[in-house]
């Protein structure tokens, strides 16, 4: 599998686990047909979900998006992040959901060794919030996909 279908596969896979723990709290839900959707991954109860899964920037303890995202993640209702345990390092969030305000999360430019532009937003803010931490089960599933090296 390549690179960038294993972090398609990794993205579907936390949107369905943040879909199941919805569904367990009794929410409607409607996904998204368009994969590809500039606005939004779910809508949960007429309002608008966007779901990010991945592995943080432990050194920097934030998650990150390429800052053509930043718009799309403002915009929503809600932002979840699911948080991926690095392959090799421990950190203490690993395997959590966080909800996130998307009209007050703050953000930090960041710029990689390579030359890539990163947005960061870090996790120790009151606009993030862990909500729940994901079984082994699942954990186990995300890990099957990642493409961290860290």
């Amino acid at each position: 599998m390549t690179r960038d279908k294993m972090m398609q596969e990794l993205g579907l896979t936390g949107e369905k686990i943040v879909i199941n723990m919805l569904s367990a709290a009794g929410y409607r839900i409607k996904t998204s047909i368009n994969k590809f959707d500039s606005e939004k991954d779910l809508i949960v109860e007429d309002k608008t979900v966007e779901v990010k899964t991945q592995v943080p920037f432990v050194m920097k303890n934030s998650f990150t998006f390429k800052p053509n995202q930043l718009r799309k993640c403002r915009s929503v209702d809600v932002l979840y992040f699911v948080s991926v345990p690095p392959p090799r390092n421990k950190d203490k969030w690993s395997g959590w959901i966080f909800e996130a305000d998307p009209k007050s999360f703050v953000t930090k430019n960041y710029t990689t060794k390579d030359g890539r532009k990163m947005i960061l937003i870090n996790r120790d803010q009151p606009s993030l919030r862990p909500v729940k931490k994901i079984s082994d089960e699942e954990i186990n599933e995300l890990m099957k996909y990642t493409v961290s090296e860290y």
